[in-house]
């Protein structure tokens, strides 16, 4: 019973978003990966996914064109995630090519960059080369754990989807790493007869987000969102193997983008498409 209330306070809750609307960049037509700067809140980070370049753009809380930034000496195979964190240095971005819809790849990339905020130019920091410990794994879900400043990932085609784990780095790496499995999760719904036909992976991880606290997490999906509160010390594979309810999403196209507040209270989204559409949604 506890639990169809809080689906039900949750689907009210999306359903009353703050905010919904088109992305004003004609540029994003294949919003990927979605972060809230740490060197500007009133920022949000966003990137395309495969093929579309290393440019990194700038969106207002509102959808706003903040214009964009290009990541000298990256590449962008399949930009699936991004995520935003501070190091000694100040804040910096974690941009992750890590798709892989056929499990051909020899390794997965992870690029560190400096975050700009409003400026005009974003520095290369390092660069992450590593392998899955069980096998290539197609991946568009990345996070990384302010506390235990480690970089979690989340399997897409497995059932259930499998949490993995690497360190992350304080300077460049000097070889290349393995991501440790941690475990399967919950499984995800089981797609419908509809979705099987038109959206086969609509229950599938294609976001993660941590706050900045790190105690918040949220796994989306193209149609909803789940969101754990954790205990302090608590480990995420635990968590994430307990029951969440699900958030309907208020965008119409596929959501592959999320990005939690600094305090956890509000979940934004972002969709493919051109326009992209995105979403506010305040959180309990």
């Amino acid at each position: 019973m506890v639990g169809l209330t809080l689906a039900a306070a949750f689907a009210a809750l999306a359903a009353d978003a703050v905010a919904v609307g088109a992305l004003a960049d004609p540029d994003i037509d294949e919003l990927s990966g979605l972060a809230v700067s740490r060197a500007d809140a009133s920022v949000l980070w966003g990137h395309n996914d495969s093929g579309a370049g290393a440019v990194l753009y700038r969106i207002g809380l509102q959808g706003e064109d903040l214009g964009s930034v290009r990541v000298p000496g990256a590449q962008s195979g399949d930009w699936e995630d991004i995520a935003a964190f501070a190091d000694r240095d100040g804040a910096a971005l974690l941009v992750a090519d890590v798709g892989d819809n056929f499990g051909l790849r020899a390794y997965s990339t992870l690029y560190a960059v400096r975050d700009p905020g409003r400026g005009d130019a974003a520095a290369l920091l390092w660069r992450l080369d590593f392998q899955f410990a069980d096998g290539q794994r197609d991946c568009e879900a990345v996070a990384i754990d302010p506390l235990s400043r480690e970089i979690l990932l989340l399997s897409k085609r497995d059932d259930p989807p499998r949490l993995y784990r690497l360190p992350l780095p304080d300077a460049p790496p000097r070889q290349r790493l393995v991501a440790e499995l941690l475990g399967p999760i919950a499984p995800m719904p089981k797609p419908s007869l509809r979705q099987r036909l038109t959206e086969r992976y609509a229950h599938s991880p294609t976001a993660l987000d941590i706050s900045a606290d790190g105690l918040t997490a949220a796994i989306v999906s193209p149609t909803e969102a789940r969101v754990y509160r954790r205990r302090p010390g608590q480990a995420w594979l635990e968590l994430f193997r307990q029951p969440a309810p699900a958030i309907p999403l208020p965008v119409q196209s596929s959501v592959e983008a999320a990005a939690l507040s600094a305090d956890g209270r509000t979940l934004w989204v972002g969709s493919e498409g051109r326009p992209g559409h995105w979403a506010r949604i305040p959180l309990p």
